[in-house]
């Protein structure tokens, strides 16, 4: 009996781990490039009581890959959400976005805007990369950093890539 109640446990971890990746997927197909204000500035003003803080203060609230696990050939979404209240209200903070893409601890794909610019108020940035199709089965990760006068920050997050099957 207790073979079969870890059967069971395994069917059920292979399959939640199975619609993981169809959800993601889901998730990637419902989102589109680019930049959306999510929360105005005064809200965010507000959320983090920012007259009481030293200016500007930004946040990296979240960044995500999704889906996880990719076929080589197809796209990852990167979402990055962050928060600024500046100095002056409608400031922006200018500066190097930089992307690079990881295999084996070695840069495979590298992007830079010298002209990002961080935004008052909280903005959902999606972007979507493609896996070549001639990528290597493995552990990749984006690297996003983002360097400027004053506000600096670095972020990895990991992703499997698998070879289509033939």
């Amino acid at each position: 009996m207790g073979h079969s109640k870890t059967l069971i446990v395994g069917l059920g971890l292979a399959a939640a781990l199975g619609c993981a990746g169809v959800v993601g997927k889901v998730q990637r197909s419902l989102r589109s490039p680019g930049e959306k204000l999510a929360t105005v500035p005064d809200d965010v003003w507000s959320e983090y009581k920012c007259v009481e803080q030293k200016l500007p203060l930004f946040r990296l609230e979240r960044t995500e890959l999704v889906p996880q696990r990719v076929t080589a050939g197809e796209n990852i979404n990167h979402r990055m959400v962050y928060a600024l209240c500046p100095t002056e209200p409608t400031e922006v903070i200018a500066g190097t976005l930089q992307t690079r893409i990881l295999f084996k601890g070695k840069p495979v794909v590298r992007d830079a805007d010298g002209h990002y610019e961080i935004k008052p108020g909280r903005w959902v940035v999606d972007t979507f990369i493609q896996i070549p199709p001639q990528a290597e089965t493995g552990i990749y990760s984006v690297e996003v950093q983002f360097v400027s006068e004053t506000v600096t920050f670095r972020e990895e997050r990991s992703f499997a890539v698998e070879r289509k099957a033939k």
